[in-house]
């Protein structure tokens, strides 16, 4: 009877270590959809998903983000992953179609992402933040990639540029194991870490 047990308790194990280690896998994330202006890719064997880029196509003051609870039945687990063979897919809120008005090929077309300070600015410039209320639900387990340092450059008629950078006010489910948020910040459950991944709002 003892060994019976130990047998049992075996494979469950390897069955709980699997299921852990099969949610890891980016080529398990080979399907892919769009929910409520979230990227979405989802790993079927794992049942689980993970939310990639954000798109923002209109802005209000403080506006919402509510990160799903699932897609087509999964549950999305994962805020951010890597898909396939390992495409970088992080959780970022994009302000493309809002803010980038300069001409295609230009320098100031494209997203700039890390220190804004190396990319040789000689107009005058300012960088504004724009506030978001990023909302986490219950079944979020685990922040695999966020990508919050992208400044989205707009020429003014004066011909200087306005970065506008995306920031969050984030609100965690009192549901949620793994995480909680206090202040507006989200924080590890397990260590009262704070989530340095986002960038803040003040």
């Amino acid at each position: 009877m003892k060994k019976l047990f130990v047998i049992l308790s075996s494979i469950v194990m390897v069955f709980c270590l699997s299921g852990c280690v099969l949610e890891e896998i980016s080529l398990l994330y080979s399907d892919t959809g769009e929910k409520d202006g979230f990227f979405i890719a989802v790993n079927e064997t794992a049942d689980c998903c993970f939310v990639g880029r954000y798109d923002c196509v209109e802005y209000t003051e403080n506006m919402e983000i509510i990160i799903p609870d699932e897609y087509e039945g999964i549950p999305i687990k994962r805020i951010g992953g890597y898909c396939g063979r390992g495409v970088p897919t992080p959780f970022r809120i994009s302000l493309d179609d809002l803010y980038i008005n300069a001409p295609q090929g230009t320098k100031y077309h494209s997203v700039f992402q890390g220190d804004i300070a190396d990319y040789q600015i000689e107009e005058d410039y300012t960088i504004k933040n724009v506030e978001f209320d990023l909302y986490i639900g219950e079944n979020i387990e685990v922040i695999e990639f966020v990508s919050m340092d992208d400044y989205y450059p707009h020429i003014n008629e004066d011909k200087s540029i306005t970065f506008y950078h995306p920031v969050v006010s984030v609100t965690c489910s009192e549901k949620n194991e793994f995480f909680y948020s206090k202040n507006g910040k989200l924080y590890s459950e397990s260590s009262d870490e704070l989530i340095t991944d986002f960038s803040y709002a003040e």
